[in-house]
């Protein structure tokens, strides 16, 4: 008995086991750990993940917007048509495409449950003019009542639970549009005085003179002036020497094209975004004419109207000259009328009558575009059409919009 209990006493196969147990247990402790650390690192990853989802679904719907903001300005004239605000349900065309929207993204994050919204809105008060601030900035207009050509556009993204908000400052980008800087380009102009006094003034007190040319070409007794009067019968030389000494009477310095280029003084490219401009302006009329006043803007687009001024009135200045544009139609200015700025006469209807019309002691200061073969007739008193090349330089429509330097930034709420 007591040599077997010696024996016991010298076995240590327990402890054996027991240290094997112990290194179970601190490996399984060191597992645990490291797993619960690599589920927290993942975590961390799908929030960061998500975050930054809501972030590009945020700039993506913001740069979508000012995207529509580029093809559609909404200028002071938009008061009664302002921005919609815009989310992932709407179907306006002055928001972005959701569908379209949605497709940039291949992220698991952006789903049904995925949202996105904008907003268009004025910096119209001394406080949000340069500052964006939701409480005094969402409820200003959605269109540019200032009339600064600046807007704030914010942005909003979401996905599984995780939001960004992203503000900009956007502005009207101008587009100058490229006019021929005539004095005067017609079809046929007919200059209903024989008198010894300048009707045409073709340098305006500029050092380059502005063309006066028409598409027609005088003929020996021809039924209707092509440049300013008739030719009479006999010599054909004989006849242009005698107009031709007229001429240097009247329009000064006497620099007349004829046969000129049939091609549209400006492509129908150009001629739509003048009307979107007017549009957006206030200064469109698609049918019918202008009030009394109503020639004076930037840009005044009359779609169909036989318009008559003939009051003491003075359209525009000579700082800001504007451009009135008639589609089809007629123009006639006349008593005293003063406008500034370049009158344009697109004759969309190939018409071959009189478009435009100056008369008595009206004067237009900038010049007189007219396509086609159709007439312009002017003096019947005194000047009528005097060149000012900055009128040229004004005609401008909107054609983009772009954010403005230091103002793009995510905001919290």
């Amino acid at each position: 008995m007591n040599r077997m209990l010696r024996r016991l006493a010298r076995d240590d196969g327990g402890w054996a086991l027991f240290t094997s147990l112990t290194l179970m247990v601190v490996m399984l402790g060191i597992g645990t750990a490291t797993f619960g650390m690599v589920d927290g690192q993942t975590a961390q990853s799908r929030v960061g993940r998500e975050k930054e989802t809501a972030f590009n679904l945020a700039e993506a719907a913001m740069n979508a917007q000012i995207f529509q903001l580029a093809r559609d300005w909404p200028a002071a004239g938009s008061a009664g048509n302002p921005y919609p605000a815009c989310t992932q349900d709407s179907t306006a065309s002055r928001c972005p495409n959701a569908a379209q929207l949605t497709a940039l993204f291949a992220s698991p994050d952006v789903g049904t449950s995925a949202q996105w919204s904008t907003s268009v809105r004025d910096n119209n008060t001394n406080a949000t003019q340069n500052f964006y601030s939701d409480a005094l900035t969402q409820s200003a207009p959605g269109y540019d009542a200032n009339g600064d050509g600046q807007l704030w556009v914010r942005a909003q993204g979401r996905a599984r639970g995780r939001t960004r908000t992203l503000i900009a400052l956007v502005r009207a980008q101008e587009q100058q549009e490229d006019l021929p800087r005539g004095t005067l380009i017609t079809g046929r102009l007919d200059i209903s005085n024989n008198g010894n006094k300048v009707i045409i003034d073709a340098q305006g007190g500029s050092s380059e003179s502005g063309l006066v040319a028409v598409r027609c070409t005088p003929v020996l007794l021809e039924s209707t002036p092509c440049l300013g009067h008739n030719l009479g019968g006999g010599l054909l030389a004989t006849a242009l020497a005698s107009l031709n000494s007229l001429l240097n009477k009247q329009i000064s310095p006497n620099i007349t094209q004829t046969g000129y280029s049939s091609a549209p003084a400006l492509s129908a490219e150009g001629r739509a975004r003048l009307k979107a401009t007017a549009i957006a302006n206030g200064t469109y009329y698609a049918s019918g004419c202008p009030s009394a006043a109503g020639l004076s803007g930037a840009i005044v687009y009359i779609e169909n109207g036989n318009c008559s001024y003939t009051s003491n009135t003075q359209f525009n200045s000579p700082s800001a000259p504007g451009m009135v544009l008639v589609a089809q139609g007629s123009l006639y200015l006349g008593g005293t009328t003063n406008f500034y700025g370049v009158v344009y006469h697109a004759n969309e209807a190939a018409m071959s009558g009189t478009a435009v019309q100056i008369q008595g002691n009206a004067v237009v200061q900038g010049g007189v575009l007219v396509d086609g073969q159709a007439t312009t007739i002017a003096g019947s008193s005194k000047l009528n059409i005097r060149l000012d090349l900055n009128a040229y330089d004004r005609v401008r429509s909107y054609g983009s919009a772009g954010v403005v330097q230091n103002t793009w930034r995510e905001i919290t709420g």
